[in-house]
């Protein structure tokens, strides 16, 4: 289950990427991981995955919205 720290991190690794650092290094759930700017369409599938693990466990997205909207989420 990710939180909302974690999206924050991946969302300001996202902008740092945009505004042109070459290496953004982040943490998450104890792993540490770094990102260059070929991996930004991985950081952006990553912060869709976040969000949408956040709408449902916060309820604001059930599984079955979820899967109607074919996985995008609420």
């Amino acid at each position: 289950m990710y939180t909302a720290t974690d999206l924050t991190n991946v969302e300001e690794a996202i902008r740092a990427i945009i505004a042109g650092e070459r290496e953004v290094s982040m943490t998450m759930d104890g792993k540490s991981a770094t990102y260059t700017d070929a991996n930004l369409k991985d950081l952006q599938s990553l912060r869709t995955e976040i969000i949408n693990d956040i709408a449902i466990n916060a309820g604001t997205c059930s599984l079955r919205t979820y899967a109607k909207q074919g996985g995008r989420g609420a």
